[in-house]
């Protein structure tokens, strides 16, 4: 069978780390479309990058993704086993850092990725991997994975008790969210923890705080997207458009009297301002593909993104690259003395929380000024935080840190300026 990756002769790999090693990595199973948007610009950089998916492109998260370098998924259970121990082979060969993705799924093969809350299934590949001398990262997936349940409802105000995964073990609890914690500690040496709170096993010398690897492309989320017919909202010019969404909606999985966003104070809120006489109209998008989606985002007002767990995600950094106000629940504290991030310290998310929603959005309507200059610092901030470019300036110095034998947490922390990114306002 023949190499299941593209040459890195076709990828202009030339990239040095400070010991004369050539940069690499291959990223492992799909964290949305982050570790796609990540890999482009290092191979810019002259690394050997590439992103890596085993899914089927028609599974049931492919909405969420945008597609990936390699795709080495097969219908046929024995080519597509044979296709994976090729891999495995071929990475210790050609790549310093194997970085995935994915509750539990810390192995190439189905065999070895976790199905039980205790997170008992032994990574083989990994291990021979590490074995081999391969650096192991990893991004997290949300606040249950390495956070205690617990510990999440404590730092959050009990906003777990509005989540409708509580009460579900096999995805959230204490047990194995730790155990998953646990895990990760043991092999990884490197973990992205993408702002979430320093709790638990989010915290520690192999943890990298502050934004790394979930990138977005400028040119994909710009603030000028030419909006297909399909998509354009009709619209008075005197109405206020309110962006909520919300992916999993209908997800079986998401169903229940839970309300984790707050969506039901964002419909109310629009209400009552309406009652009052405001042009605001509230565009409540649920269910919509990835791809599609940024043609709704980049013609509303203001967009309100969840209310309660204190960080933001894809939909609040999507928007944020569109140059959109974004009201959230931003919540800047962390638990035992460890100093806030610099990235949540510098983002303009407007504040808000369930009760002060209705205030908040008020105050925004009122004010058009206001909100453009908020959606021009939405722009600067996803551009020096989140573009892919200005990560890749940040994953290399990471990248050469662990490799030179030191811990993440110390690593240093680039900032690259604003003048070598897009910056389409």
């Amino acid at each position: 069978m023949a190499d299941p990756l593209p040459p890195a002769s076709e990828l202009n790999v030339m990239a040095l780390g400070p010991g004369g090693y050539r940069r690499s990595v291959l990223f492992l199973h799909n964290s949305y479309y982050h570790f796609l948007y990540l890999a482009e610009p290092l191979r810019r950089r002259g690394w050997d990058a590439l992103s890596v998916s085993l899914e089927p492109s028609s599974g049931p998260n492919e909405c969420f993704y945008h597609g990936e370098d390699v795709n080495l998924y097969h219908e046929d259970p024995a080519t597509f086993t044979a296709r994976l121990q090729m891999l495995v082979k071929e990475i210790p060969r050609r790549f310093r850092m194997v970085h995935f993705a994915g509750d539990g799924m810390m192995s190439v093969f189905p065999s070895g990725q976790d199905v039980g809350p205790r997170r008992e299934a032994i990574p083989w590949d990994f291990i021979a991997l590490k074995r081999a001398g391969v650096k192991i990262g990893y991004t997290v997936a949300g606040c249950n994975d390495g956070i205690a349940q617990s510990s999440f409802s404590r730092w959050s105000e009990r906003s777990c008790d509005k989540c409708t995964l509580k009460g579900r073990a096999d995805v959230c609890s204490d047990l194995r969210n730790l155990a998953w914690g646990h895990k990760r500690e043991m092999f990884c040496d490197l973990i992205a923890t993408e702002m979430l709170p320093a709790l638990d096993y989010c915290s520690g010398p192999k943890t990298f705080r502050e934004p790394l690897t979930m990138s977005l492309d400028p040119e994909v989320w710009r603030p000028d997207l030419e909006v297909p017919t399909r998509h354009r909202i009709e619209r008075n010019p005197s109405d206020i458009l309110v962006y909520h969404g919300v992916g999993n909606y209908f997800n079986e999985r998401y169903l229940g009297n839970r309300d984790y966003k707050g969506t039901w104070a964002v419909k109310l809120a629009i209400e009552r301002l309406q009652a009052e006489g405001y042009p605001v109209r509230l565009i409540f998008v649920h269910d919509v593909p990835s791809r599609e989606v940024r043609f709704l985002q980049v013609q509303v007002d203001i967009v309100v993104d969840q209310l309660n767990c204190g960080r933001y995600g894809a939909n609040a950094r999507e928007c944020l690259m569109l140059g959109k106000p974004v009201v959230g629940n931003v919540r800047l504290t962390e638990e035992n003395g460890i100093p806030p991030l610099v990235s949540l310290a510098e983002c303009p998310i407007v504040h808000a929380t369930e009760e002060t929603v209705e205030t908040v959005l008020r105050e925004l309507i009122r004010d058009p000024e206001r909100r453009r200059k908020l959606g021009c610092a939405s722009r600067a901030y996803a551009l020096k935080w989140h573009a892919a470019d200005a990560a890749a300036a940040r994953f290399e110095p990471v990248y050469d840190w662990i490799l030179s034998g030191h811990s993440p947490n110390e690593a240093p922390v680039i900032v690259p300026e604003l003048s070598v990114i897009s910056t389409v306002s």
